[in-house]
């Protein structure tokens, strides 16, 4: 199972659920920067948080715009879209661990008109996005 280490915005508020066998859980999306200057491009993570990681997220106030270090075990999963068809694939990061973080510059969320602030290159990884409505068992 890979590991990774994302650092990034959180795009909007963390959705707090409770599965189906009661085990508390949140979903949230994390973009990141990956390559620099003209090259750059934002990447968009799952995030998914459950039991007591869930709960420290909401106990501490985790919301649309924070700046966190998340990091996890990534899986390629189907996902199925609101219309019963499964699709594609996506990517899904289980949470082991969080925090969070300060940018390097300017503390402000990127959006398409304005530039991520200079990070650390991650690399170059084919962006990876679609519907996200896969629950937990």
């Amino acid at each position: 199972m890979s590991q990774l280490q994302v650092l990034g915005w959180v795009t909007a508020d963390p959705e707090l659920k409770v599965s189906a066998k009661g085990n508390p859980y949140a979903r949230f999306t994390v973009v990141e920067r990956v390559g620099k200057r003209d090259a750059a491009r934002q990447e968009y993570i799952q995030a998914w948080a459950f039991g007591q990681l869930a709960d420290q997220l909401k106990q501490a106030g985790v919301k649309k715009n924070s700046y966190l270090w998340v990091s996890g075990s990534l899986e390629l999963v189907e996902y199925v879209k609101k219309d019963g068809i499964t699709r594609d694939k996506q990517l899904k990061l289980t949470l082991t661990d969080w925090r969070f973080a300060q940018p390097q510059r300017r503390q402000q969320r990127p959006a398409e008109s304005v530039p991520f602030p200079d990070q650390t290159d991650f690399g170059t990884a084919e962006v990876i996005d679609g519907d996200r409505e896969n629950l937990p068992e």
